[in-house]
Formats: C-alpha cells, sequence, structure tokens
C-alpha cells in the first residue's frame, strides 16, 4: 500500500471532529466544525510532491555527473536541464552545465551559463578561465587574452593561473598582430556653462552639445608590444545655439613600444592643430614617453611624461604660446571586481603674458592636481565609476596679479558593455574652482550619454 493510499485508510478508520465553539452572542454565526485531519492530509499532500521532486531533481543531477564523468555529453546536458526545470538552482548545477554545454558545442549557452558563476567570487578564476576557452572556440584571441590575463594577475588559484599563463603564451606567439585598429566614440550632452566662466558674467551660458571621436593606427613592423606604429586621430565637439565654442582637434603621430626588462614602454611623438570657435586657435609639437611595470599580483605603477611646444595661430591666444611639461606617477591596483586608481601629476609651464583691461601676468602655472578613480564592476555588463580630482595652480605673481586656484572634479558613470569592444556609457561631472580673481571662479556640471567602439 503506498503512502496516500495508508493515509486515506487511516482518515476513514479514525474519522473524528473537532468541535470549535464560543458563547454564541446574537448576531454571531453557528459554530463551525473543522476535520483535523484533512489539514493533516493536505499537509502530508505537499510535503510528499516537494519531497519527491527534490528528489527527483538531485537524482537527475547525479545521473548528469555519471554521464558527464563518462563522457556521454550530450546525455549529461539533458540530466542537467532536467534538474534545472525542476528548481535545482546551485553554482556546481550552472557550473557543470556550463562545461556539458561546452562539451557539446553549445559555446552561447556555455557562456551564460559560466556568465552567472563568475558572479561568484570564489569562483571567478574557474568561469573566466572557461570563457577563455569559448573564445578560443569562437576564434577571438583578444577576448580570450582578456579573459586568461585576468585569471593569471588577479587570480587566487595557483593551478588556473599557470593555466591561464600557459595559454597566453600560446596565443601571443601563434597570434597574427592586428595591422590595423580603430576607435570611435560619440556623445550626446548638456553644459550649464560652456565658457567656465563666474557666475555673473554674460558670457555664462548653458547649451547642448555633440562630440565625436576617432583614432585608428597602424602597425608598420614588429608587435603592437614591441614595434612601430602610426596614428591618426581627430576630436570635435559642436554646441546646439553657439558656434563660438566649438572645437576641432587634428593629430598625426608615429610610436616606438618595447620591452624593457620588467617594464612595458612606449615613445610617441605627434604633431596636432587644433580650431577654436571656427577660427585657428594652436598647433602643437608632443613627445609622449610611458612606462608600466608590475610590482604584484595584483598591482601595477604606471609613469608618464610629456612634453609640448605649443605655438599660436590667432593673435588673440598668443599668451598661451610656449612650453608646458607634465610628469605623472600612478598606482593600479586589480582585484576581482573593483579597480582602484592613484596618481600625482606635476605641470610646469613657460607660456606668454596675458594683458586684459585690469591686469597683467605670466600665463605659465605650476599645477599639482591628484586624482583617485574606482570603479566596481557589477557584472561583465555593468560597471560603475567614481572620479575624484584636486588640482591647484599656482601663477607668477605679477605687480598686479596674484592667481592662485584651487579646482575640484567629481565625475560618476555608468557602462553597459555590450562586448569587449561595444559599450554604453552615461556620465555626470561637476567642477568647482575657487580662484583669489573672481573673474575666474566658477562652477559647472556637464552630462552625458554616448556609444564607443573598437575596432
Amino acid at each position: 500500500m503506498n503512502k496516500l493510499a495508508k493515509i486515506r485508510f487511516e482518515m476513514m478508520k479514525n474519522d473524528r471532529f473537532i468541535r470549535v465553539s464560543s458563547s454564541r452572542l446574537p448576531g454571531t454565526p453557528m459554530p463551525f466544525v473543522l476535520n483535523s485531519y484533512l489539514v493533516y492530509f493536505l499537509t502530508a499532500l505537499i510535503f510528499l510532491f516537494s519531497s519527491e521532486l527534490l528528489a527527483s531533481a538531485e537524482s537527475d543531477y547525479k545521473l548528469g555527473m555519471e554521464s558527464y564523468r563518462a563522457g556521454d555529453n550530450a546525455a549529461a546536458v539533458a540530466y542537467f536541464e532536467s534538474a534545472l526545470k525542476q528548481g535545482m538552482d546551485s553554482i556546481a548545477l550552472q557550473y557543470n552545465l556550463g562545461s556539458s554545454y561546452y562539451r557539446v558545442g553549445r559555446y552561447e549557452d556555455a557562456k551564460k551559463y559560466f556568465n552567472l558563476v563568475n558572479q561568484t567570487e570564489a569562483m571567478r578564476d574557474l568561469a573566466e578561465y572557461n570563457l577563455g576557452l569559448i573564445a578560443i572556440k569562437e576564434k577571438d584571441g583578444s577576448l580570450a587574452i582578456q579573459y586568461f590575463n585576468s585569471v593569471a594577475t588577479t587570480g587566487k588559484d595557483e593551478k588556473l593561473i599557470r593555466l591561464s599563463k600557459k595559454q597566453l603564451n600560446a596565443l601571443t606567439s601563434s597570434r597574427k598582430e592586428d595591422r590595423w585598429t580603430s576607435y570611435l566614440s560619440f556623445n550626446l550632452g548638456y553644459d550649464n556653462n560652456i565658457s567656465s566662466v563666474s557666475g555673473d558674467s554674460v558670457l555664462d551660458v548653458a547649451d547642448s552639445f555633440y562630440d565625436l571621436f576617432a583614432s585608428a593606427d597602424f602597425l608598420i613592423t614588429g608587435k603592437r608590444m614591441d614595434g612601430w606604429l602610426a596614428g591618426a586621430s581627430i576630436y570635435g565637439i559642436e554646441y546646439t545655439e553657439t558656434d563660438t565654442n566649438d572645437e576641432y582637434h587634428f593629430a598625426l603621430d608615429v610610436k616606438r613600444t618595447m620591452k624593457l626588462k620588467d617594464w612595458d614602454t612606449s615613445a610617441r611623438l605627434s604633431l596636432s592643430k587644433s580650431t577654436y570657435g571656427g577660427d585657428d586657435f594652436q598647433h602643437i609639437a608632443r613627445l609622449d614617453l610611458k612606462g608600466r611595470k608590475a610590482i604584484s599580483k595584483r598591482g601595477r605603477v604606471y609613469l608618464r611624461y610629456w612634453l609640448e611646444d605649443i605655438s599660436s595661430d590667432n593673435s588673440i591666444y598668443d599668451y598661451l604660446e610656449g612650453w608646458r611639461q607634465r610628469a605623472r606617477v600612478e598606482y593600479r591596483n586589480y582585484s576581482l571586481n573593483n579597480i582602484k586608481q592613484v596618481y600625482y601629476e606635476l605641470e610646469l609651464n613657460d607660456r606668454g603674458e596675458i594683458v586684459t583691461s585690469t591686469d597683467t601676468y605670466d600665463y605659465s602655472p605650476t599645477r599639482h592636481t591628484i586624482r583617485a578613480i574606482y570603479t566596481h564592476i557589477i557584472t561583465m555588463q555593468w560597471w560603475l565609476n567614481g572620479d575624484l580630482a584636486y588640482r591647484f595652480s599656482d601663477y607668477p605673481v605679477s605687480s598686479t596679479i596674484d592667481r592662485e586656484d584651487d579646482q575640484w572634479k567629481l565625475t560618476l558613470s555608468t557602462d553597459y558593455r555590450f562586448d569587449r569592444t561595444f559599450k554604453f556609457t552615461a556620465k555626470y561631472q561637476y567642477t568647482d574652482n575657487t580662484s583669489t580673481v573672481d573673474r575666474y571662479t566658477y562652477d559647472k556640471s556637464i552630462i552625458k550619454v554616448g556609444l564607443s567602439k573598437l575596432f
């Protein structure tokens, strides 16, 4: 006799009723009769069926594991899918289902479950390693390198770190370098103070805008990490209501990259031409030196130096002509779900003299900047960014002016990454500049959204 029949028999044999009553008052309902065994029956029924479902899911999961170990991957997929449909939803099931999909060549399904597993920190190394294997199968070497590099540099599992480094060596030694790469971004935005002037100025104008940036580079010889490259770029911003603040920048460059012991280095020489408000503005010759070194599994040090020779193409802006030097030291830390960056930058200027109706002084500030950036990786698609910078500017003292500026800049943004090359960004930026000269005190807010694509 099965469980349900036994329960039904016992209820018929011992049929009793419990009468629940209270002192009757006028208008109160009649006492009611409750069959206690009906409650017991329903409870037992629910328990019985839920237990049977759970047992069935666990049974299918075990059968899936047996099939997986035996190499019967199609059967493993069927059993794991059955367990999932019956309500089992564990990390182990997600991982084994992803592995089974990978074995039968269902890579899109495998990626779905490995990305779910990737959200559990303890399983991230294993998930990203498998996502790298899928990228190899899909012939996406760049993405595979990205996943294996993540495990090799931020992982905790020593075995997976070794395997990832082995995959990286194989990929980099056999991979054919892309001769051309290009980048494109487009944004729409709103700026409530397009001229960055004090609130009582007639130039304190708000306007919407769009901006566009495009760049391309060509590998002349060698490899991208050790070779010669040539590049070109264009940037433009145009406002809706006024064209006096429209800007365009055009640049050509040549770059040499090389490995110097533990340092990845590059030297870039560029020439740029810019316009402002539709008129010629300036051209700049720039030398840009960079170095990067790993100091721990997750820590990187970056060094950078710029030297710029700035020439004016418009007499209105002759005071900007001269030399500018900048030097930066930066530290970055990469962990499983966040990236932390902090840097200090020194800027020295040897520019011209600015003359106004009220004062005269050298436009050659010494600037000190401290900046911290925190990126939180919610999922592989959603990233949040917080960016806070402070800059102190000290201008040479003249007989008519002693100018010092304190500037704070806060930027908050979120990225949605459709894939490693294509993303949507929404950004808010607030700037507060306080100066010892009132006309240079201002604040401004910029909001913009846009798309960017790496080709």
